[in-house]
C-alpha cells in the first residue's frame, strides 16, 4: 500500500512567493514613483512583504479546501503576470491608485 500524504509545509506556497516578488518589484519602483513604504503601509519592503503573507494566512485560514486551491491559481497568474515584465507604472496604479 502506497500512501500519498499532501504537502501542505512543503515550503512557500504560490501565494507567499508572490508577496515576496511584489515587494521585490515594488522596491525596484518605489525611488522613480516620489513614495515610500510607508505610502504602502510599511516601514519598509521587509515589512510590506510580511504583512502581505499575514494576510494571506488570515484569509487561507478561513477558506474551504476548494477556495484555497482557487485563491493559489489566482496567485500563481498573477505571478506570472509579474514575471513577464509588469511596468512600475502598472504596479503604481495597483498600489498606490
Amino acid at each position: 500500500m502506497v500512501l500519498i500524504l499532501p504537502c501542505g509545509g512543503c515550503g512557500a506556497d504560490v501565494c507567499e512567493t508572490l508577496c515576496s516578488r511584489t515587494s521585490v518589484e515594488i522596491s525596484n519602483c518605489i525611488d522613480d514613483w516620489s513614495a515610500t513604504w510607508e505610502d504602502l503601509g510599511a516601514d519598509r519592503r521587509s515589512d510590506f512583504k510580511k504583512q502581505c503573507e499575514d494576510d494571506w494566512a488570515a484569509t487561507r485560514a478561513d477558506l474551504e479546501p476548494l477556495e484555497v486551491r482557487l485563491a493559489l491559481d489566482e496567485c500563481d497568474q498573477a505571478l506570472d503576470q509579474l514575471n513577464k515584465d509588469i511596468t512600475c507604472d502598472e504596479l503604481r496604479m495597483l498600489y498606490l491608485e
